[in-house]
């Protein structure tokens, strides 16, 4: 674990989840071999001893990461409070003479503030460059440094902007706009959690036995991991090869029976699947909790120890005792809301 420059840093998480952001964050850094420590959650902020460059690449490669910063100060949310910690702080740690800044400060919680957050920006501008000896210029038009100030509730943080997740670049790679697509395909921004959630590593294969559409395919190879998959129907095994040629994405998979992984023994260290349900979708004659009872006793050969395994099933589906207890850890367990009669069960198995 990577130990180098550990400081204070603030996330704003996305509010679409309870549990599930700060998880995939965690498990971003632990795949990225960054060691961490909680300091505080709530609800939508998290504080963490982190390095920062950790905090960065995890919030550009997160589904539910919005912002991350690191924190200079934290005071209370009140002007003169934050006006006078605001003067103690050396901003020559991250401003040079001829360096562009530019201030942003929001507002987590929608509650009353007894100052104009618009005013609030120019008085902070005010003291950084007054603090800089007026050397620098203030602008938010391509800033050499952008300070983020947040307002959550009675607490105000306040420190460098490290990185902003793209919130577009899901939108642009929903099923209905690739070439092949079924209904129940999943959004790429929970396609990306689960393939985080199983540690995937850039430059490493990354396996989804039930590859579809190929979703979980093409979010693993956003992140820089080498996507294999296969699938017992043909049709969507060509499919997802149609998916990704289409993002310019190298395809690797085969036909293949998921309870018969034709993958050699204690190779694979990332999984994560979402398996076939619903009415478009086809098992071969099994019931799902069959197939996946028996898709991961054949897993567990496969996966090295101390890898991890990440499953999404419909909570009707889903039971602790498919899981065979002698082979995995249930690391945590996640439930997610798709619609009004369908939550899905978010499962993080680690090899043991």
């Amino acid at each position: 674990m990577i130990r180098q420059n550990e400081q204070i840093c603030l996330f704003i998480l996305s509010g679409e989840h309870d549990t599930l952001p700060q998880a995939e964050l965690c498990a971003i850094l632990e795949s990225e071999n960054f060691s961490y420590t909680v300091k505080n959650r709530e609800k939508r902020i998290l504080v963490m001893e982190v390095d920062p460059e950790g905090a960065r690449r995890a919030t550009k490669r997160a589904g539910l990461v919005n912002q991350a910063s690191v924190v200079a100060f934290e005071s209370a949310s009140d002007e003169d409070a934050i006006l006078h910690s605001l003067r103690r702080i050396d901003f020559s740690l991250w401003v040079h003479p001829g360096n562009r800044f530019g201030v942003k400060v929001t507002r987590i919680k929608r509650e009353p503030v007894e100052f104009n957050v618009d005013e609030l920006q120019g008085k902070i501008g005010s003291v950084i460059w007054q603090a800089m000896e007026g050397q620098v210029e203030i602008g938010l038009t391509s800033p050499d440094v952008l300070f983020l100030g947040v307002i959550n509730g009675n607490r105000f943080f306040f420190g460098p902007h490290l990185a902003t997740r793209d919130r577009k670049v899901f939108s642009k790679r929903r099923s209905p706009l690739r070439p092949f697509f079924v209904p129940s395909a999943i959004h790429p921004k929970i396609a990306r959690v689960l393939v985080n959630l199983s540690r995937a590593k850039p430059g490493r294969e990354f396996f989804d036995p039930f590859c579809g559409t190929g979703g979980l395919l093409l979010e693993a190879a956003e992140i820089g991991c080498i996507p294999v998959g296969f699938d017992i129907d043909i049709s969507m095994l060509a499919g997802s090869q149609q998916n990704l040629s289409h993002y310019e994405v190298q395809f690797y998979g085969c036909v293949a029976d998921a309870r018969e992984p034709p993958i050699r023994n204690g190779i694979v260290k990332a999984i994560a699947m979402d398996p076939p349900y619903g009415r478009s979708s086809s098992t071969r004659g099994t019931t799902i909790s069959k197939l996946i009872q028996a898709s991961l006793v054949s897993f567990a050969p496969i996966l090295k120890s101390g890898g991890f395994l990440c499953l999404a099933l419909p909570l009707e589906y889903f039971r602790e005792n498919m899981i065979p207890s002698e082979s995995f850890i249930i690391k945590e367990m996640h439930t997610m809301r798709i619609h009004r009669s369908l939550r899905r069960h978010i499962v993080v198995l680690e090899r043991k």
